[in-house]
């Protein structure tokens, strides 16, 4: 091997001879000559000829085109890749023959594997035996990219000792057992492409799986507010908030997981910025990790607390203490945060706005409620009985389910509501979780099939949820979040005891409509974080709840007609000696009418027993 001397031996020979007066000796030491390849020079080029610009973006590509066609309905982007192998001087390096990782920085490719031959990717212009000009690259098709985009070949894949240059490895990384090269890491980028910016639209919407996990799943998050997509605050819940991009009509709404209830966030507040990691939380794709920019308001991360006071109506200079009221000289450290001020107006307004202007400009309206038929929400929760090959089963219909996948996150409403009229507290040990296999499994299962409408009690006071159905349909629904509405508690006015067989707390309550029910929408998979599998076009879970979290008291209106007789009924009930121990050892039992049902049903052993509510015989 030719023997080489690299800078840093230059610098070591300089330095020792420096030292020569106070050094007894100084030895040179060689160091290894550095060959093969170390690095990629990229060239690609756009079938259509365009690489996009920040004035006219390119438009988000969703789908791979086949044999040049795009699938209906879908987005293409094809390029033709180009490269050539240099060494570590730049020299090109026509013995590189050698298969390589491809990929696109954000998004994905429709190859990514691709072979060097004779150091080429591609047909080059030769000129003196080196590669000057691409003549024709590979093709390859490009989706789910976004924002500034560029191509990268990485010399990635380890490679077979024996079949490398010189049958050595490039800076002798061999694996232990020396069979096998290290990848060199040598690398490449192509010139940049610009996207439009990220929507999100992109982050719900999989054009694959049209249910299925983000087709963006771990990667960046990042949503910018601008003209054509305002971004809206649509709800505020105990462990984030809600958003909707006004400017798609589905796929269009997005939560944001704060891990808390977030400050300074309030349901119409215009939202500037918001990026995060995205991720899938069974089965619901929301941001996670994030930053916030609300107009008007501080920047605000997952971890702020207590929000800073706002301006005074005497102007920057002023601060209005948001407990006391009173109008005081700001902080240095509040003059700071005003500094830090949110605003993107610039980005739909070519001037400067006043401050009312400024004021109204961050609020807007939140979209109308869309509302959910009781036989989309049925499909939901039933089955064809096919089943995949791990035995769970398969869904009726994916593409009417998928309607529900359209508005993840939207604001929504269900009319004619029946809540839950059982409840029970399954969870015997305490420990805050019903145990898998056990009694209380079997418990919540039987609770989960009771034809009178039964709620887990521990799942309750857990995680505030509670189950309800369409009047109509028999669509079931879970209602999560409602305590955040003041006054509103789904057990008031229910019959609470101890069962003196298993012990468990049981209440039975007044049956109860709603006449509409509004809030946003999620979809709960058990179990489900992000694999296809998870969801309703592949192999279902064995639970998928429809979930609705309400936002203000006005997204619950009961039925006070119905309700009213209703627990005059429960209480006529309740107040007779008979009426109640059937009520509370049979379901449906707790009204006079179903009392008297009951009798017929089950008549009494004592022949003076009455048939119906005393007070009610009494009065006739």
């Amino acid at each position: 091997m030719m023997k080489k001397y690299t800078l840093q031996s230059c610098l070591a020979l300089a330095a020792c001879m420096a030292l020569a007066p106070m050094a007894l000796s100084c030895v040179e030491k060689e160091s290894k000559h550095v060959y093969g390849v170390h690095a990629f020079i990229v060239k690609t080029m756009p079938e259509n000829g365009d690489y996009g610009s920040v004035f006219s973006p390119l438009k988000y590509p969703t789908a791979f085109s086949k044999d040049g066609v795009c699938p209906s309905g879908e987005t293409c982007f094809d390029i033709s890749v180009g490269a050539y192998a240099v060494d570590i001087e730049g020299n090109f390096l026509p013995e590189y023959n050698d298969t390589v990782t491809l990929s696109a920085e954000p998004g994905k490719v429709s190859s990514s594997e691709v072979t060097f031959v004779n150091g080429l990717l591609g047909q080059w212009e030769m000129v003196d035996g080196k590669p000057t000009k691409l003549i024709e690259g590979q093709k390859v098709g490009i989706r789910f990219t976004h924002g500034n985009v560029r191509i990268w070949v990485e010399d990635s894949m380890r490679k077979l000792k024996t079949a490398t240059e010189y049958g050595l490895c490039f800076n002798d990384r061999e694996t232990e057992d020396g069979v096998y090269c290290e990848p060199t890491l040598a690398t490449g980028v192509s010139e940049e492409y610009v996207f439009e910016p990220q929507t999100v639209k992109m982050i719900q919407y999989n054009p694959e799986q049209k249910d299925g996990p983000s087709p963006l799943l771990k990667e960046y998050g990042q949503l910018k507010a601008r003209k054509g997509h305002d971004l809206v605050v649509t709800n505020v819940v105990s462990t984030g908030f809600y958003i909707t991009d006004l400017g798609d009509p589905d796929y269009n709404s997005l939560f944001i997981f704060t891990y808390s209830q977030p400050g300074r966030v309030e349901i119409g507040d215009r939202v500037c910025e918001v990026s995060g990691g995205i991720a899938e939380f069974t089965g619901m794709t929301q941001l996670q990790f994030p930053s916030w920019g609300i107009q008007n308001k501080e920047r605000s991360t997952a971890e702020d607390i207590d929000p800073a006071p706002e301006d005074g109506e005497q102007g920057v200079g002023s601060c209005v203490d948001k407990e006391t009221g009173i109008i005081r000289d700001c902080t240095e450290e509040e003059l700071e945060a005003m500094n830090a001020i949110v605003d993107c107006s610039d980005q739909f307004f070519d001037h400067e706005l006043t401050k009312a202007e400024k004021k109204a400009f961050a609020y807007l309206d939140p979209p109308a409620p869309r509302i959910l038929s009781s036989d989309i929400l049925k499909l939901n929760n039933v089955s064809d009985g096919s089943t995949g090959s791990d035995g769970n089963k398969l869904r009726t219909n994916p593409d009417q389910t998928n309607a529900l996948e359209r508005l993840e996150g939207a604001v929504v409403t269900v009319q004619d509501i029946r809540l839950s009229t059982d409840f029970v507290n399954c969870d015997d040990n305490g420990n805050g979780k019903i145990e898998s296999n056990s009694e209380e499994a079997d418990c919540r299962t039987d609770c989960q099939s009771n034809s009178t409408r039964c709620t887990e009690i521990s799942n309750l006071e857990s995680y505030d949820q509670w189950k309800a159905w369409t009047i109509e349909g028999e669509a079931e629904v879970s209602v999560a979040s409602s305590s955040l509405i003041a006054g509103f508690d789904i057990t008031k006015g229910c019959l609470s005891w101890i069962d003196p067989v298993t012990n468990r707390r049981m209440m039975r309550c007044p049956e109860r409509h709603l006449k509409r029910l509004t809030g946003n929408l999620k979809q709960v998979l058990p179990g489900c974080s992000g694999s296809r599998f998870c969801y309703s076009s592949g192999f279902r879970p064995s639970m998928i709840m429809t979930v609705i979290e309400p936002r203000l008291s006005t997204d619950l209106i009961m039925d006070e007609e119905f309700n009213a007789e209703s627990e005059k009924a429960f209480e006529e009930c309740v107040n007779d000696k008979e009426c109640l121990a059937a009520c509370k050892e049979y379901g449906g039992a707790c009204t006079c009418d179903k009392f008297e049902e009951y009798r017929r049903k089950v008549p009494s052993k004592d022949p003076n027993a009455p048939t119906s509510c005393l007070n009610r015989a009494v009065a006739q």
